[in-house]
């Protein structure tokens, strides 16, 4: 402290006009030390997701890459699927650049839909339908996509006569008949994959655009879980969750196995079943589901090799018995938001005590800054807001060109032109160089591992 008081001085007697916000207190180690902490510049995936998935089906044609209920459906059943309705959707008039629809419940048809609508060159957005049919109607007129897909079981929605309504179950038999043979990338590594909503403010949900380029680099490259052919994942976050993206292409971007939970809630004890059941290596948990489990289902630790706490603050004391019970567990608390595509700073959990859970260090092709009111790089152990860059970043939000511009600022700390998000998180280095979340700049609350805007709840 005595040491930046005598930089703050010698500053100002050097520059007496400047403003005092405009002076640096940090010595050249402290900057140094405070770049590496924020991350690495590093090369951008240059595949678009269906590129890289067909690549991994061309390769294991034969491994289990769904497995839902009784079904086991290959690498190459899988591509053969999304083939075919990629085919259909390009007849129906979906073409590069456009958004579709997806209201369909969790299973193999969900999967093989997604896929098919990156290899037609468009980009997805999920309507969960447990969802309100007002909510989902919103999501629909603010993405206005070309095309709907959907089954005849579902309640129908408020598409609009120019929404090409495409019924994966009326439909059936023609799909069924079209090629399944490799169609022509359409993807662009920057062009967008999916559209997620989150909670807004203003009372209307808002939709964040992410590009091929930010889920691929989110799970190839990063090295916070063993990334592999060897792991098994279950998918049982909701599906209108970005911890869904981890939970689907985190296996099937690297030849592993994607275990479908059948229904659309989050089940604890469907969770323990299939963990026991497929010997699911990999599971991904809210800090509350994460407490729950092992309160109520400890069993389900001694087969996963990893598992994930994000969403909210971990417990220390949860982490800490889990870990004494089982300490060949590979256990991370994981943060970051859609706008970052999910998993942005890991932070690998030990059996030594804590009063806190730091949420870590940024994963590789990510960037991290802890920066002041005027945007300038906060010291350790100095509170400020927590600012995110890097591959991950989504192109801002659907329709809502202001608030874009106001949360996603030019980056003042990366290559020229690049951008990073505003959080609205309060976090601060500690003298390890791990972030430690302090909460929120704002009134937005998380519960259960999703955001909730009082606006919305208000309106």
């Amino acid at each position: 402290a005595a040491e930046r008081l005598v930089r703050l001085l010698g500053a100002a007697v050097e520059a007496p006009d400047a403003p005092v916000g405009e002076f640096g207190v940090l010595s050249a180690e402290e900057c140094r030390r405070l770049e590496a902490w924020a991350g690495p510049e590093t090369a951008a995936p240059l595949l678009s997701l269906d590129q890289l998935f067909t690549g991994k089906a061309a390769a294991v044609p034969d491994s289990v890459a769904l497995v839902f209920e009784e079904q086991r459906i290959t690498y190459a059943e899988l591509d053969i699927w999304s083939n075919r309705l990629a085919r259909h959707l390009t007849g129906r008039g979906v073409r590069p650049g456009s958004l579709v629809a997806i209201h369909l419940e969790r299973s193999p048809v969900l999967i093989a839909s997604l896929l098919a609508v990156l290899k037609a060159g468009a980009g997805y957005t999920l309507l969960d339908p447990q969802f309100p049919a007002d909510r989902l109607n919103t999501v629909l007129a603010q993405t206005a996509p070309v095309a709907l897909v959907t089954q005849s079981h579902l309640a129908p929605l408020e598409a609009g006569a120019a929404v090409v309504v495409v019924d994966v179950t009326a439909q059936a038999t023609v799909i069924s008949a079209t090629s399944g043979g490799a169609v022509e990338s359409c993807g662009h590594p920057e062009g967008i994959a999916c559209v997620m909503f989150t909670s807004g403010s203003t009372g209307v949900p808002k939709g964040v655009a992410a590009s091929h380029r930010a889920l691929a680099a989110t799970f190839l490259g990063p090295d916070y879980l063993h990334f592999g052919p060897q792991q098994s994942y279950l998918q049982s976050s909701p599906i209108s969750w970005d911890a869904f993206a981890l939970e689907v292409f985190g296996p099937l971007l690297h030849g592993g196995t994607c275990v479908l939970q059948p229904g659309q809630h989050t089940d604890p004890h469907q969770i323990a079943e299939l963990v026991e059941e497929h010997q699911i290596t990999t599971l991904q948990m809210s800090a509350s589901l994460f407490n729950h489990m092992l309160d109520e289902h400890p069993r389900v630790f001694a087969t996963l090799r990893e598992a994930m706490t994000a969403g909210e603050a971990a417990s220390p004391t949860h982490t800490a018995r889990v870990l004494a019970q089982h300490p060949a567990l590979h256990l991370i608390n994981g943060y970051g938001p859609a706008e970052s595509m999910g998993f942005t700073t890991t932070h690998t959990l030990t059996a030594d005590p804590a009063t806190s859970v730091p949420i870590g260090r940024p994963v590789t092709g990510k960037n991290a800054y802890i920066l002041g009111p005027n945007l300038e790089v906060l010291p350790a152990n100095t509170p400020g807001e927590l600012y995110l860059a890097g591959h991950g970043l989504a192109h801002g939000y659907i329709g809502l060109p202001a608030l874009t511009a106001e949360r996603f600022t030019a980056n003042p700390y990366g290559p020229a032109g690049s951008r990073m998000y505003r959080t609205g998180d309060l976090a601060r280095w500690n003298a390890h160089g791990h972030l430690e979340y302090l909460g929120r700049a704002d009134q937005q609350i998380k519960l259960r591992g999703f955001r909730i805007e009082p606006g919305e709840i208000e309106t």
